[in-house]
């Protein structure tokens, strides 16, 4: 490799150290997501969005609409949309929720639980992939360590002295 490419790359390595953590977050969202976009193209041909609906309810998630828009952290537009594709798609059945009127029972379909099969082993590989990019340290503590800076990101009032 040419030594103005190296330069350029340490360069470029030291400048992203420095950047925000809420930037260096967004920036590996959307490397996975680009990822996870890839290979479910590859498997099968859902939407990323379609794909996380089909596998938050495959792997047990509650079956109640807002519960489960919830888990997912979207918005109620698209949750609609995409769940919407899916019953379409005979892959989601979609009822009245029996305890509470106002929600609805979102399930998998057996052609939903089909293409869950096939798709989530691909997933789950990638996961794995992904987990070995860590030390045996890292990957005990990355899950805490996210769950907490949920927590954080959901202030919109930050403790007086943490803003210049």
């Amino acid at each position: 490799m040419p030594q103005g490419k190296l330069d350029q790359d340490t360069e470029t390595a030291d400048f992203r150290s420095g950047l925000p953590l809420s930037l260096l977050i967004h920036q590996l969202a959307m490397k996975i997501d680009a990822q996870g976009r890839a290979l479910i193209a590859r498997h099968g041909d859902l939407t990323l969005p379609q794909w996380r609906i089909v596998r938050v309810l495959g792997l047990g998630a509650p079956e109640g609409s807002t519960a489960l828009r919830k888990v997912l952290g979207f918005d109620k537009s698209q949750f609609s949309k995409t769940v919407n594709q899916l019953q379409e798609r005979g892959l989601l059945s979609v009822t009245d929720l029996p305890t509470d009127g106002r929600q609805l029972r979102v399930s998998l379909t057996d052609a939903g639980r089909a293409v869950h099969e096939r798709l989530a082993p691909v997933l789950e590989a990638r996961n794995d992939h992904l987990m070995q990019a860590l030390a045996p340290e890292e990957r005990r503590v990355i899950r805490s360590a996210l769950s907490k800076l949920s927590h954080a990101a959901e202030a919109t009032e930050l403790p007086k002295g943490n803003v210049d």
